[in-house]
C-alpha cells in the first residue's frame, strides 16, 4: 500500500460542502498542498476538480456553475416556502412536484449527466471526449468515497472516469440512480461516512486534516417531506461521525449549522466561513504537515478501528 503524508478530508453536505473552497483557498494562499485528497458526497466533487487543476480560483467558477443549476435554484424556493395560507401552500407544492417530476425526468436532479455537463462546461468538450479526465491523472492523488449497496463496504474508488464516479459518490438513494460497477452497486459514500476519515486512513495516509461540513442537530420543526428527510439524514450522519472525525489529526468545522443541504444560494457563506476557519487553524495545519511523523495516539485509534470499517480499493 502506498503511504502519504498528509490526507484532506472532504465532507459532504450538500451546499455546506461550499465551504471546502474557503479550505482550498486558504491552504493555497499558506503553501499547504495535500498528499492526497478524499471526498464524498459533493465534497468529492469539487475536492475532485482542487486535485486536478490544484487552482483555488478555477474550483470557484466550477461551484458557480454548478450551484446556479435552475433545478437546483428552483427546489430550494419550492422547498423554502412553505407558510402561508392554502392557496400558497398548494401552488408551493405544485411548484415543487413539477420541479421534481421533470428532474427525474432529465435523470435526476443530481444525475450523472448533470455532473458531465458541468465539467463540459469548465474544461470543454475536448477533455472528456477524449477520456483523459480521468481519477488517476488528478495533480493530488484523489479517492471518491461511494457506498456499496449490496455489501455495505465504503469503496474508495482511485480509478476510472472523474465524473462517473463522482456521480457515484453524490447518488442520493431514491432520488439518483446507483452506478452499476463490476457487480457492484454503488451511491452516495455519505451513507457510511460524512466526513471519511477512516478512507484516508486506509489508503495509507500517516497524518488527517478533516473538514467537517456536517450540522448540528437540534431541535426543529419540519414542515414538509423534504425538510423531514433533511433532517433524519442529519441526525444519522451526526451518530456516525461523532467517533470518526475525532480519528482526524486536526478537524476544520466552518461555522455552517444554520444552512441545509439545499440552500445553494448560501454558496458564498459557506465559502467564507470554510476560508474562516482554515485560517484560524493555519500554524496548527503548517506544523502537521511539516512534521515528519503521525501523532501515534491518533493513528492508534484509526488502527482499532479498522475491523469495524468494511473498506474496498477499486
Amino acid at each position: 500500500m502506498k503511504e502519504y503524508n498528509t490526507a484532506l478530508v472532504l465532507g459532504g453536505g450538500g451546499v455546506r460542502c461550499m465551504a471546502h473552497l474557503g479550505v482550498f483557498r486558504a491552504l493555497h494562499e499558506n503553501g499547504i498542498e495535500p498528499d492526497l485528497i478524499v471526498g464524498c458526497s459533493v465534497g468529492s466533487v469539487l475536492g475532485a476538480v482542487y486535485a486536478y487543476i490544484k487552482d483555488p480560483n478555477y474550483v470557484d467558477l466550477f461551484a458557480n456553475k454548478f450551484s446556479n443549476n435552475k433545478m437546483l435554484g428552483r427546489m430550494e424556493q419550492s422547498i423554502k416556502h412553505n407558510r402561508g395560507n392554502l392557496l400558497t401552500k398548494t401552488i408551493s407544492f405544485m411548484t415543487f412536484t413539477f420541479g421534481f417530476l421533470n428532474s427525474l425526468w432529465r435523470m435526476g436532479i443530481l444525475s450523472e449527466e448533470l455532473v458531465k455537463k458541468a465539467y463540459t462546461n469548465i474544461l470543454g468538450d475536448g477533455v472528456l471526449n477524449s477520456n483523459k479526465f480521468m481519477i488517476e491523472d488528478t495533480a493530488i492523488p484523489f479517492a471518491a468515497l461511494t457506498t456499496d449497496y449490496n455489501t455495505a463496504e465504503a469503496v474508495a474508488v482511485t480509478r476510472g472516469e472523474l465524473p462517473t464516479f463522482l456521480y457515484a459518490s453524490c447518488a442520493f438513494p431514491g432520488l439518483c440512480k446507483p452506478v452499476m460497477h463490476n457487480g457492484r452497486v454503488l451511491m452516495d459514500g455519505g451513507i457510511i461516512s460524512v466526513v471519511p476519515v477512516m478512507a484516508a486512513h486506509l489508503l495509507g495516509a500517516k497524518k488527517i486534516i478533516a473538514v467537517d461540513t456536517e450540522p448540528k442537530v437540534h431541535k426543529r420543526r419540519c414542515n414538509n417531506a423534504i425538510q423531514a428527510i433533511d433532517h433524519a439524514a442529519n441526525i444519522r450522519g451526526h451518530r456516525l461521525n461523532i467517533v470518526e472525525k475525532n480519528l482526524a489529526d486536526i478537524t476544520i468545522s466552518p461555522n455552517i449549522n444554520g444552512f441545509k443541504f439545499y440552500e445553494f444560494s448560501k454558496m458564498n457563506e459557506c465559502r467564507q466561513a470554510g476560508y474562516q476557519e482554515t485560517i484560524k487553524a493555519i500554524d496548527t495545519i503548517k506544523s502537521l504537515a511539516d512534521c515528519t511523523k503521525e501523532d501515534r495516539e491518533k493513528y492508534l485509534q484509526r488502527l482499532a478501528m479498522e475491523a469495524n470499517y468494511p473498506f474496498a480499493v477499486i
